[in-house]
């Protein structure tokens, strides 16, 4: 038998058994000790900010719910892991009749949140949550550290544009995808993957090619490369003008651009990808404005990410444009996050019981919680960690699914981006910078601080 896959990447049919093999062992043993009718409610959440962010933003909402609904095993599946003595026979009809049942309340995507706040919160059988616990985790981690970052590039180059994020240079297919999306809904301008916009639905942005360098090298001189792009894409395509020397890569597109202009046409832009960005950007505005050609935009590159947005920012430096592309797929200053999948509470008919952990470093809060928002001026002022039933400031924390079903429709991506826009608009000034650190208060309510001592003093 070959054991060459028949795609290396990330399957529908992957999905349910992309877990650790004691999640079904212990389902399998909850189920023999007859516990499988007992509901559990757990926590979904980032136990600390990383070191370089002020504030998380959610993704990832879809991915869950549709994740959820469709969940399902197959004989083949199921039959893998009875061979392999990881579950048990009973289990495994418990498997092949598997369909997600329980309830799902979260934060609307992309809403910004804090360490150690609930941003997903289920409720079901103790097995149906169990068996989710890799999945949730991995959605939420992927999508906010990807769409946290992207935000952080579109503040840093306000009011300016931030255009990216594409596939270049990514850990896989999947984090291409993924990070698309998540800066898309945080307004960046994409150039790259018209597999993005055909998943999605959404017409392919015409305008922001490039010739980059590998087309430019391809011909026997760089003014014939870009006399070849301004013949059949005049109006759409950048050139790059940094192939060889930057002063006549400069001086050539100018010519191209002035014969665009006879003909009725004009250069998109230009592209500056190396040596001192600053520098060399405020010598190609001077000439081009000097020629006449100040609707010629200039897009800078190089490895961009916020702090070097931020610091041509702060130089006044005339770009139109930033490409970011490197860093908003790998997220080298901040590309983990301590996403955990606490149970909080679990019941069994009328006898409910309270769950936490007091590991140094790892408490877990106990009971069906909510995350209130306190605003002033409409201002995020704090945030409250508190019980359900508690009303402490605006709850946080929607119903999207009861019994298996939404409950709501799902958003478009321009609905989740017009979202983000305005709570972005809430935060606080001082979140939103760079390069310092910043805190903003998130509060445990004195219920569940009682809560938390009574089950300390039982165990």
């Amino acid at each position: 038998m070959s054991n060459i896959p028949n795609s290396h990447l990330f399957l529908d049919e992957d999905l349910s058994l992309f877990e650790y093999n004691q999640i079904f062992s212990v389902s399998s043993i909850w189920l023999e000790q007859k516990m499988e009718k007992q509901i559990a409610t757990y926590d979904l959440l980032v136990r600390d900010l990383p070191k370089n962010r002020n504030f998380l933003l959610f993704g990832g909402l879809e991915e869950i719910l549709l994740g959820l609904k469709k969940w399902r095993y197959t004989n083949e599946q199921v039959s893998s892991l009875l061979t392999a003595k990881i579950i048990t026979k009973k289990f495994a009809k418990y498997l092949k009749d598997f369909e997600f049942k329980g309830e799902v309340r979260a934060m609307p995507e992309g809403t910004p949140f804090f360490g150690g706040e609930p941003v997903v919160r289920i409720t079901a059988t103790i097995i149906d949550a169990n068996l989710i616990t890799m999945f949730l985790m991995n959605a939420l981690t992927s999508n906010t550290i990807f769409m946290s970052k992207a935000i952080r590039c579109v503040i840093a180059a306000s009011p300016k544009i931030c255009t990216g994020i594409g596939g270049v240079r990514a850990h896989s297919f999947e984090s291409s995808m993924k990070s698309l999306r998540n800066s898309y809904l945080v307004g960046t301008k994409n150039i790259a993957l018209p597999s993005f916009y055909r998943k999605y639905n959404l017409p392919i942005p015409s305008g922001l090619a490039i010739a980059y360098h590998a087309f430019i090298k391809s011909f026997d001189n760089e003014i014939t490369a870009m006399r070849a792009v301004a013949e059949l894409f005049p109006n759409s395509m950048a050139l790059m003008v940094d192939t060889y020397d930057f002063k006549k890569g400069l001086k050539n597109a100018i010519v191209v651009a002035k014969e665009l202009i006879k003909k009725g046409s004009s250069l998109k832009g230009i592209v500056i990808d190396s040596g001192d960005i600053a520098v060399q950007a405020r010598y190609a505005r001077k000439r081009l404005d000097k020629d006449g050609l100040t609707n010629v935009l200039i897009t800078v590159a190089s490895n961009m990410d916020e702090y070097k947005i931020s610091e041509l920012q702060k130089k006044k430096v005339p770009a139109d444009s930033y490409l970011v592309v490197t860093e908003g797929v790998t997220v080298s200053d901040d590309p983990k996050l301590e996403t955990v999948y606490k149970m909080a509470q679990i019941q069994n008919g009328d006898h409910l019981r309270l769950t936490a952990k007091f590991a140094p470093g790892k408490l877990s809060l106990p009971g069906i919680k909510q995350v209130y928002r306190v605003y002033k001026n409409g201002v995020m002022v704090k945030d409250v960690i508190g019980l359900a039933k508690e009303d402490l400031g605006e709850p946080m924390l929607k119903q999207y699914m009861y019994d298996g079903k939404l409950v709501c429709d799902l958003p478009s991506l321009d609905d989740i981006k017009q979202y983000i826009a305005g709570q972005i608009i809430t935060l606080p000034k001082k979140l939103l910078s760079i390069e310092t650190r910043q805190k903003y208060s998130v509060e445990v309510s004195k219920s569940i601080k009682r809560k938390l001592e009574e089950i300390r003093a039982i165990h």
